[in-house]
């Protein structure tokens, strides 16, 4: 995961913020990271503030509610996953990135399905594309989200 990026550019403007201000961002990573983490290839990922992110009561997001467990490679960044089926929730880290945390697209339960694009507008390239271990797949992924944006 890029660790280095911040919450706004120079400009001042919101980077996971799209659509006049209506969708967040969301994203393909083919990190090495988050391939070792998810089992797969590529992780999708929609970046949402964390005081955007509530829980069904409408509290604020607690990272150890309910059976959510979270794991630290590097000091600052963790990975949050539910104990019980293992599935891939949040990307966070502290201070780099304001609070913009990642949410594992795969998890929105949006009425148009598992792309969610009423919520989301996606990035049309391959975060990390040069890291894949897979580099057929991730470049014909990249390959296919180009001619998508293009249309």
């Amino acid at each position: 995961k890029n660790e280095s990026s911040q919450s706004q550019t120079s400009n001042n403007e919101k980077w996971w913020l799209r659509a006049s201000n209506t969708k967040y961002l969301a994203g393909l990573c083919a990190c090495n990271s988050c391939r070792l983490a998810t089992g797969f290839d590529i992780q999708a990922w929609a970046f949402v503030p964390k005081t955007h992110i509530r829980q069904v009561d409408g509290k604020e997001v607690d990272f150890k509610m309910g059976t959510l467990k979270t794991y630290s490679h590097t000091p600052g960044t963790y990975r949050d996953f539910c104990g019980k089926c293992g599935a891939t929730v949040f990307w966070r880290c502290e201070g780099r990135r304001g609070d913009v945390i990642d949410i594992s697209a795969g998890l929105l339960d949006a009425a148009e399905g598992a792309r969610a694009e009423e919520w989301l507008e996606w990035r049309t390239k391959v975060s990390f594309e040069e890291c894949a271990a897979n580099k057929g797949l991730v470049a014909k992924l990249s390959e296919g989200l180009k001619k998508w944006g293009d249309s």
